[in-house]
Protein backbone atom coordinates (compact mmCIF):
# COMPACT_ATOMS: atom_id res chain seq x y z
CA UNK A 1 0.00 0.00 0.00
CA UNK A 2 1.26 3.33 -0.84
CA UNK A 3 2.44 5.94 1.91
CA UNK A 4 0.73 9.30 1.63
CA UNK A 5 3.16 12.25 1.53
CA UNK A 6 5.72 9.28 0.95
CA UNK A 7 9.17 10.58 0.14
CA UNK A 8 10.79 11.51 -2.69
CA UNK A 9 9.88 8.79 -5.93
CA UNK A 10 11.14 9.11 -9.67
CA UNK A 11 7.80 10.30 -11.15
CA UNK A 12 6.77 10.72 -14.53
CA UNK A 13 5.54 14.43 -15.84
CA UNK A 14 2.58 15.96 -15.74
CA UNK A 15 1.80 19.59 -16.81
CA UNK A 16 0.53 21.20 -13.93
CA UNK A 17 0.58 25.21 -12.13
CA UNK A 18 1.77 25.67 -8.82
CA UNK A 19 0.82 29.12 -6.85
CA UNK A 20 1.96 29.80 -2.92
CA UNK A 21 2.79 32.64 -0.88
CA UNK A 22 4.50 33.10 2.58
CA UNK A 23 4.29 35.08 5.29
CA UNK A 24 7.09 35.79 7.90
CA UNK A 25 6.45 37.94 11.13
CA UNK A 26 9.17 38.03 13.65
CA UNK A 27 8.37 40.89 16.01
CA UNK A 28 11.43 42.44 17.41
CA UNK A 29 11.61 44.08 21.23
CA UNK A 30 12.17 47.86 21.38
CA UNK A 31 12.36 48.17 16.99
CA UNK A 32 10.13 47.29 13.99
CA UNK A 33 10.11 43.54 13.80
CA UNK A 34 11.02 41.43 10.27
CA UNK A 35 8.69 40.70 7.49
CA UNK A 36 9.23 39.05 4.81
CA UNK A 37 6.50 37.96 1.91
CA UNK A 38 7.55 35.51 -0.25
CA UNK A 39 5.20 34.64 -3.61
CA UNK A 40 6.57 31.76 -5.87
CA UNK A 41 4.42 30.58 -9.38
CA UNK A 42 5.57 27.77 -10.86
CA UNK A 43 4.99 26.03 -14.46
CA UNK A 44 5.57 22.83 -15.74
CA UNK A 45 4.65 21.58 -19.17
CA UNK A 46 4.77 17.84 -20.63
CA UNK A 47 6.26 18.17 -24.11
CA UNK A 48 6.15 14.31 -25.17
CA UNK A 49 6.86 11.37 -23.27
CA UNK A 50 10.61 12.09 -22.21
CA UNK A 51 10.90 15.80 -22.15
CA UNK A 52 9.46 18.27 -19.54
CA UNK A 53 10.01 21.77 -19.20
CA UNK A 54 9.85 23.76 -15.39
CA UNK A 55 9.51 27.85 -15.47
CA UNK A 56 9.60 29.34 -11.75
CA UNK A 57 9.21 32.82 -10.77
CA UNK A 58 9.76 33.92 -6.95
CA UNK A 59 10.08 37.23 -4.59
CA UNK A 60 11.40 37.81 -0.82
CA UNK A 61 9.47 41.13 0.27
CA UNK A 62 11.55 42.00 2.89
CA UNK A 63 10.99 45.35 5.84
CA UNK A 64 12.32 45.72 9.07
CA UNK A 65 14.86 46.27 11.31
CA UNK A 66 18.68 45.56 11.94
CA UNK A 67 21.64 46.26 14.63
CA UNK A 68 23.40 48.88 13.07
CA UNK A 69 26.28 48.13 15.39
CA UNK A 70 26.25 44.94 17.01
CA UNK A 71 27.43 46.25 20.67
CA UNK A 72 25.76 45.91 24.06
CA UNK A 73 22.90 48.50 23.32
CA UNK A 74 22.35 47.27 20.49
CA UNK A 75 18.15 47.96 20.45
CA UNK A 76 19.34 51.98 20.16
CA UNK A 77 21.12 51.13 16.78
CA UNK A 78 18.69 49.58 14.78
CA UNK A 79 17.73 50.94 11.84
CA UNK A 80 15.10 50.25 9.81
CA UNK A 81 15.17 48.73 6.09
CA UNK A 82 13.64 47.18 2.90
CA UNK A 83 15.07 45.36 0.31
CA UNK A 84 12.99 42.91 -2.59
CA UNK A 85 14.35 39.84 -4.25
CA UNK A 86 12.97 38.89 -7.53
CA UNK A 87 14.43 35.43 -8.79
CA UNK A 88 13.72 33.11 -12.20
CA UNK A 89 14.23 29.49 -13.21
CA UNK A 90 14.22 27.08 -16.00
CA UNK A 91 14.59 23.37 -15.48
CA UNK A 92 14.45 20.95 -18.51
CA UNK A 93 13.64 17.11 -17.82
CA UNK A 94 14.23 14.02 -19.21
CA UNK A 95 12.07 10.88 -17.55
CA UNK A 96 12.16 7.50 -18.49
CA UNK A 97 10.10 4.04 -16.72
CA UNK A 98 12.61 4.24 -14.17
CA UNK A 99 14.92 7.02 -14.58
CA UNK A 100 15.48 10.96 -14.98
CA UNK A 101 17.23 13.47 -15.65
CA UNK A 102 16.92 17.49 -14.87
CA UNK A 103 19.36 20.40 -15.69
CA UNK A 104 18.09 23.57 -14.50
CA UNK A 105 19.42 27.10 -14.68
CA UNK A 106 18.40 30.18 -12.20
CA UNK A 107 18.58 33.96 -11.98
CA UNK A 108 18.13 36.46 -8.75
CA UNK A 109 18.87 40.08 -7.77
CA UNK A 110 18.35 42.66 -5.65
CA UNK A 111 19.94 45.98 -4.79
CA UNK A 112 22.83 44.67 -3.53
CA UNK A 113 23.23 40.80 -4.11
CA UNK A 114 23.49 39.15 -7.79
CA UNK A 115 22.80 34.74 -8.00
CA UNK A 116 23.46 32.86 -11.04
CA UNK A 117 23.20 28.93 -10.51
CA UNK A 118 23.09 26.48 -12.81
CA UNK A 119 22.76 22.56 -11.83
CA UNK A 120 21.99 18.87 -12.59
CA UNK A 121 20.13 15.97 -10.95
CA UNK A 122 19.35 12.69 -11.74
CA UNK A 123 17.45 9.26 -10.16
CA UNK A 124 16.84 6.12 -10.95
CA UNK A 125 14.92 3.35 -9.43
CA UNK A 126 16.21 0.13 -8.81
CA UNK A 127 14.83 -3.12 -10.37
CA UNK A 128 11.65 -3.66 -8.01
CA UNK A 129 10.88 -0.10 -7.76
CA UNK A 130 12.00 -0.76 -3.91
CA UNK A 131 15.28 1.26 -4.22
CA UNK A 132 15.98 4.70 -5.22
CA UNK A 133 18.73 6.81 -6.00
CA UNK A 134 19.24 10.32 -6.40
CA UNK A 135 22.23 12.64 -6.73
CA UNK A 136 22.93 16.62 -7.71
CA UNK A 137 25.30 19.28 -7.88
CA UNK A 138 24.69 22.90 -8.39
CA UNK A 139 27.59 25.31 -9.11
CA UNK A 140 26.39 29.11 -7.80
CA UNK A 141 28.06 32.12 -9.30
CA UNK A 142 27.28 35.09 -6.86
CA UNK A 143 28.47 38.81 -6.70
CA UNK A 144 27.90 41.30 -3.06
CA UNK A 145 27.94 44.68 -3.78
CA UNK A 146 30.49 46.10 -0.68
CA UNK A 147 31.74 49.29 0.06
CA UNK A 148 35.55 49.69 -1.36
CA UNK A 149 38.13 49.88 1.65
CA UNK A 150 41.11 48.83 -0.20
CA UNK A 151 42.63 52.06 1.50
CA UNK A 152 41.55 50.25 4.96
CA UNK A 153 44.73 49.54 7.42
CA UNK A 154 43.54 46.43 8.45
CA UNK A 155 40.13 44.64 9.16
CA UNK A 156 40.05 47.03 12.37
CA UNK A 157 40.00 50.06 9.45
CA UNK A 158 37.40 48.86 6.90
CA UNK A 159 33.85 50.98 7.51
CA UNK A 160 30.55 49.38 6.28
CA UNK A 161 28.33 49.48 2.57
CA UNK A 162 26.13 52.66 3.86
CA UNK A 163 24.54 53.64 0.41
CA UNK A 164 21.43 52.63 -0.35
CA UNK A 165 21.88 51.62 -4.17
CA UNK A 166 24.73 49.86 -5.95
CA UNK A 167 25.09 50.29 -9.72
CA UNK A 168 26.39 47.28 -11.80
CA UNK A 169 26.48 47.37 -15.76
CA UNK A 170 24.00 44.59 -16.12
CA UNK A 171 23.86 41.15 -14.66
CA UNK A 172 27.13 40.31 -13.60
CA UNK A 173 28.78 43.24 -15.49
CA UNK A 174 31.71 45.56 -14.79
CA UNK A 175 31.93 47.49 -10.98
CA UNK A 176 30.47 50.04 -10.80
CA UNK A 177 32.59 53.49 -10.88
CA UNK A 178 33.29 55.18 -7.86
CA UNK A 179 30.53 56.62 -5.80
CA UNK A 180 31.37 59.50 -3.00
CA UNK A 181 29.45 58.61 -0.02
CA UNK A 182 31.01 60.73 2.75
CA UNK A 183 33.23 62.71 1.30
CA UNK A 184 36.04 60.18 2.90
CA UNK A 185 38.90 59.12 0.16
CA UNK A 186 38.65 55.96 -1.27
CA UNK A 187 34.93 56.12 -0.98
CA UNK A 188 32.78 53.89 -3.31
CA UNK A 189 31.61 50.20 -3.98
CA UNK A 190 33.10 47.55 -5.51
CA UNK A 191 31.58 43.66 -6.49
CA UNK A 192 32.60 40.61 -4.67
CA UNK A 193 32.87 37.25 -6.12
CA UNK A 194 31.44 33.98 -4.18
CA UNK A 195 31.30 31.03 -5.62
CA UNK A 196 29.32 27.86 -3.67
CA UNK A 197 29.27 24.30 -5.02
CA UNK A 198 26.63 21.70 -3.56
CA UNK A 199 26.12 18.23 -3.50
CA UNK A 200 23.76 16.02 -2.87
CA UNK A 201 22.66 12.65 -2.47
CA UNK A 202 19.83 10.42 -1.15
CA UNK A 203 18.78 6.83 -0.89
CA UNK A 204 15.24 5.67 -0.86
CA UNK A 205 14.21 2.59 0.27
CA UNK A 206 10.77 0.79 0.52
CA UNK A 207 11.67 -1.76 3.66
CA UNK A 208 8.15 -2.80 3.64
CA UNK A 209 4.72 -1.75 1.90
CA UNK A 210 4.07 0.39 4.87
CA UNK A 211 7.50 1.76 5.50
CA UNK A 212 9.94 3.66 3.82
CA UNK A 213 13.46 5.09 4.84
CA UNK A 214 15.91 8.23 3.40
CA UNK A 215 19.57 8.73 3.81
CA UNK A 216 20.54 11.78 2.70
CA UNK A 217 24.18 13.52 2.12
CA UNK A 218 25.14 17.00 1.84
CA UNK A 219 28.51 18.67 0.78
CA UNK A 220 28.86 22.16 -0.01
CA UNK A 221 32.36 24.84 -0.31
CA UNK A 222 31.65 28.46 -0.13
CA UNK A 223 34.45 30.83 -1.29
CA UNK A 224 34.30 34.20 -1.43
CA UNK A 225 32.73 37.30 0.56
CA UNK A 226 30.24 36.04 3.16
CA UNK A 227 29.92 38.74 5.06
CA UNK A 228 27.63 41.32 5.48
CA UNK A 229 28.15 44.55 4.02
CA UNK A 230 25.67 46.54 6.23
CA UNK A 231 26.71 45.29 9.66
CA UNK A 232 29.20 46.89 12.32
CA UNK A 233 31.04 45.12 15.20
CA UNK A 234 32.11 47.67 18.16
CA UNK A 235 35.60 45.93 19.47
CA UNK A 236 36.92 47.70 21.74
CA UNK A 237 36.30 51.63 21.08
CA UNK A 238 36.35 50.57 17.21
CA UNK A 239 33.22 50.08 15.00
CA UNK A 240 34.59 48.18 11.96
CA UNK A 241 32.64 46.58 9.17
CA UNK A 242 32.33 42.67 10.15
CA UNK A 243 34.72 39.78 8.62
CA UNK A 244 34.40 36.25 8.27
CA UNK A 245 36.82 33.66 6.53
CA UNK A 246 36.44 33.13 2.68
CA UNK A 247 36.42 29.83 2.68
CA UNK A 248 33.52 28.05 4.43
CA UNK A 249 33.06 24.17 3.62
CA UNK A 250 29.84 22.45 4.98
CA UNK A 251 28.51 18.81 5.81
CA UNK A 252 25.32 17.19 6.69
CA UNK A 253 23.58 14.32 7.21
CA UNK A 254 20.53 13.27 7.18
CA UNK A 255 18.25 10.35 7.98
CA UNK A 256 14.10 10.27 8.04
CA UNK A 257 11.84 7.33 8.22
CA UNK A 258 7.51 7.07 7.36
CA UNK A 259 5.33 4.43 8.91
CA UNK A 260 1.52 4.22 7.27
CA UNK A 261 -0.91 3.29 10.04
CA UNK A 262 -3.52 1.62 8.09
CA UNK A 263 -6.26 1.02 10.66
CA UNK A 264 -5.98 4.77 11.53
CA UNK A 265 -5.06 5.56 8.14
CA UNK A 266 -2.64 8.16 8.97
CA UNK A 267 1.15 8.22 8.78
CA UNK A 268 3.59 9.19 11.17
CA UNK A 269 7.18 10.82 10.52
CA UNK A 270 10.77 11.14 12.17
CA UNK A 271 13.72 12.56 11.05
CA UNK A 272 17.29 13.25 12.34
CA UNK A 273 19.89 15.69 10.84
CA UNK A 274 23.64 16.21 11.71
CA UNK A 275 25.50 19.74 10.28
CA UNK A 276 29.15 20.40 11.20
CA UNK A 277 31.13 22.77 9.01
CA UNK A 278 34.79 24.59 8.97
CA UNK A 279 34.03 28.10 11.02
CA UNK A 280 33.24 25.51 13.90
CA UNK A 281 29.81 25.30 14.13
CA UNK A 282 28.12 21.71 15.03
CA UNK A 283 24.28 21.11 15.04
CA UNK A 284 21.65 18.58 15.33
CA UNK A 285 17.76 18.77 14.04
CA UNK A 286 15.24 16.51 15.19
CA UNK A 287 11.69 16.77 13.35
CA UNK A 288 8.23 14.48 14.42
CA UNK A 289 4.94 14.74 12.09
CA UNK A 290 1.76 13.46 11.79
CA UNK A 291 -0.74 12.85 8.86
CA UNK A 292 -4.22 11.95 8.68
CA UNK A 293 -6.83 11.34 6.57
CA UNK A 294 -10.05 13.18 7.25
CA UNK A 295 -12.01 11.05 4.68
CA UNK A 296 -11.38 11.31 1.30
CA UNK A 297 -9.81 14.82 0.66
CA UNK A 298 -8.80 16.36 3.74
CA UNK A 299 -5.28 15.92 4.95
CA UNK A 300 -4.04 17.23 8.22
CA UNK A 301 -0.55 17.41 9.40
CA UNK A 302 1.20 18.07 12.72
CA UNK A 303 4.63 18.97 12.99
CA UNK A 304 7.31 19.53 15.65
CA UNK A 305 11.23 20.56 15.21
CA UNK A 306 14.06 20.87 17.32
CA UNK A 307 17.17 22.91 16.20
CA UNK A 308 20.30 23.63 17.97
CA UNK A 309 23.98 24.97 17.55
CA UNK A 310 27.05 25.83 18.51
CA UNK A 311 28.48 28.91 17.99
CA UNK A 312 31.40 29.91 15.24
CA UNK A 313 35.19 29.43 16.19
CA UNK A 314 35.51 33.53 15.85
CA UNK A 315 31.95 34.80 17.34
CA UNK A 316 31.94 36.29 20.59
CA UNK A 317 29.39 37.86 22.67
CA UNK A 318 29.05 41.50 21.79
CA UNK A 319 30.29 42.28 25.91
CA UNK A 320 33.42 40.44 24.92
CA UNK A 321 34.38 41.77 21.68
CA UNK A 322 34.34 45.24 23.59
CA UNK A 323 36.13 44.12 26.43
CA UNK A 324 38.33 41.88 25.17
CA UNK A 325 38.90 42.18 21.43
CA UNK A 326 38.68 39.49 18.80
CA UNK A 327 38.95 35.43 18.91
CA UNK A 328 41.79 35.75 16.03
CA UNK A 329 41.64 37.62 12.58
CA UNK A 330 37.60 37.51 12.60
CA UNK A 331 34.91 38.72 13.99
CA UNK A 332 30.72 39.18 13.75
CA UNK A 333 27.32 40.09 14.36
CA UNK A 334 25.44 37.57 12.64
CA UNK A 335 23.55 35.60 15.07
CA UNK A 336 23.35 32.45 12.51
CA UNK A 337 26.97 32.12 14.00
CA UNK A 338 25.85 32.19 17.50
CA UNK A 339 25.07 29.93 19.80
CA UNK A 340 21.23 29.59 19.63
CA UNK A 341 18.10 27.08 20.03
CA UNK A 342 14.97 27.37 18.40
CA UNK A 343 11.84 25.20 18.27
CA UNK A 344 9.25 25.14 15.37
CA UNK A 345 6.02 23.58 15.90
CA UNK A 346 2.29 24.18 12.81
CA UNK A 347 -0.08 22.57 11.38
CA UNK A 348 -1.17 22.31 7.66
CA UNK A 349 -4.60 21.42 6.19
CA UNK A 350 -4.70 19.96 2.82
CA UNK A 351 -7.91 19.62 0.55
CA UNK A 352 -6.61 17.08 -1.93
CA UNK A 353 -9.19 16.60 -4.97
CA UNK A 354 -8.02 13.91 -7.19
CA UNK A 355 -10.46 12.51 -10.98
CA UNK A 356 -11.54 9.27 -10.69
CA UNK A 357 -12.44 6.90 -13.72
CA UNK A 358 -11.14 9.56 -16.49
CA UNK A 359 -13.53 12.16 -14.82
CA UNK A 360 -11.73 15.56 -14.37
CA UNK A 361 -12.22 17.62 -11.12
CA UNK A 362 -13.90 21.16 -11.82
CA UNK A 363 -14.07 19.88 -15.62
CA UNK A 364 -10.39 20.67 -16.41
CA UNK A 365 -8.11 19.08 -13.52
CA UNK A 366 -6.44 15.98 -12.90
CA UNK A 367 -5.67 16.86 -9.60
CA UNK A 368 -6.35 19.76 -7.12
CA UNK A 369 -4.38 20.29 -4.42
CA UNK A 370 -4.83 23.18 -1.89
CA UNK A 371 -2.46 24.31 1.41
CA UNK A 372 -2.68 25.89 4.35
CA UNK A 373 0.19 26.08 6.74
CA UNK A 374 0.68 27.64 10.11
CA UNK A 375 4.10 27.31 12.00
CA UNK A 376 5.00 29.57 15.49
CA UNK A 377 8.55 29.72 15.94
CA UNK A 378 9.97 30.15 19.43
CA UNK A 379 14.29 31.44 19.57
CA UNK A 380 16.72 30.98 22.65
CA UNK A 381 20.20 32.67 22.62
CA UNK A 382 22.81 30.38 24.19
CA UNK A 383 25.27 31.83 26.34
CA UNK A 384 28.46 32.37 24.33
CA UNK A 385 31.44 30.84 25.37
CA UNK A 386 34.35 33.21 25.67
CA UNK A 387 38.22 33.46 27.40
CA UNK A 388 37.04 36.25 30.65
CA UNK A 389 34.46 36.91 33.29
CA UNK A 390 31.25 38.62 32.36
CA UNK A 391 30.35 39.84 36.18
CA UNK A 392 27.53 41.64 35.45
CA UNK A 393 25.85 38.75 33.03
CA UNK A 394 25.43 41.49 30.21
CA UNK A 395 24.85 39.83 26.39
CA UNK A 396 23.85 42.64 24.30
CA UNK A 397 23.48 39.87 21.41
CA UNK A 398 20.61 40.79 19.37
CA UNK A 399 17.09 43.07 18.54
CA UNK A 400 15.07 40.15 20.60
CA UNK A 401 11.82 39.22 19.96
CA UNK A 402 8.77 39.94 22.48
CA UNK A 403 6.10 38.13 23.79
CA UNK A 404 5.32 34.32 23.80
CA UNK A 405 6.02 33.66 19.80
CA UNK A 406 9.13 34.94 18.42
CA UNK A 407 7.75 34.21 14.54
CA UNK A 408 5.27 33.38 12.62
CA UNK A 409 5.05 31.37 9.24
CA UNK A 410 1.27 31.61 7.32
CA UNK A 411 1.24 30.32 3.70
CA UNK A 412 -1.11 28.96 1.24
CA UNK A 413 -0.26 27.54 -1.61
CA UNK A 414 -2.91 25.94 -4.61
CA UNK A 415 -1.08 22.84 -7.10
CA UNK A 416 -3.52 22.29 -10.16
CA UNK A 417 -2.68 19.22 -12.31
CA UNK A 418 -3.76 18.90 -15.73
Amino acid sequence: MALILSLPQVAAAEDELELSTTWFQEPRQGTKGLTVIHPVMGVGIDLGSVLNVHLGYSADIVTGATPAVFSVDAVSSATEFDDTRHAGSLAVGFSGQRSSLTMSVAYGAERDYLNLAVGASAAVELPGRNTSLTLSYTHSFDEVCDRDNSMANGALESRPLTIEKCNKDGPFGKDSPTIALDGTPGDGTLWRELTIDTVQAALTQNISPTLVAQINGFGSVLDGFQGNPYRRVRVGLVEAQETHPDVRGRIAMLGRVKKYLLELNSSVGFSLRGYADTWGIEAATVEMEYNQYVGNSLLVRFRTRFYQQTQASFFKDAFFYQTEGTAGAYFTGDRELAPLRNVLTGAKLSYIAAGDDGKAVWGLFDEIIFNVKADVMFYKELEAESTGPNPMGISGQYVTSTGLVDAIILQLSLRLKY
